[in-house]
């Protein structure tokens, strides 16, 4: 038998202490408005089809079909009617229309 055995140094980046329990901490309005916008935002245009203005054959607010996109809303529920767009111009980014693209069969 050994005479002394040998004292072993506590392993690197582990503490002999346990550590203390975080505090639940609540969330601000703000980040509860941003998590609630991007959760609508996924649930909306998660997916969502893009088509040039040409493509989709549009006309919105005088302007030629070939300087606009058209962005197609997910539908929440399945029924027959007319699909709920965005129309953005290509040369300013602003929104022309949100709505009803007058589809419906």
């Amino acid at each position: 038998m050994s005479k002394a055995r040998k004292k072993l140094k506590p392993a690197a980046g582990k503490s002999v202490e346990r550590r203390k329990r975080r505090t639940a901490k609540f969330i601000t309005r703000a980040e509860a408005r941003r998590r609630a916008e991007r959760h609508v935002w996924n649930r909306m245009f998660g997916g969502a089809r893009v088509r040039d203005g040409a493509a989709a054959n549009v006309l919105y607010y005088n302007q030629g079909a070939s300087d606009l996109w058209v962005v197609y809303k997910n539908p929440k529920d399945i029924t027959i009617r007319s699909a709920e767009v965005v129309v953005v111009c290509k040369r300013t980014g602003r929104v022309l229309y949100e709505g009803s693209a007058g589809d419906e069969g």
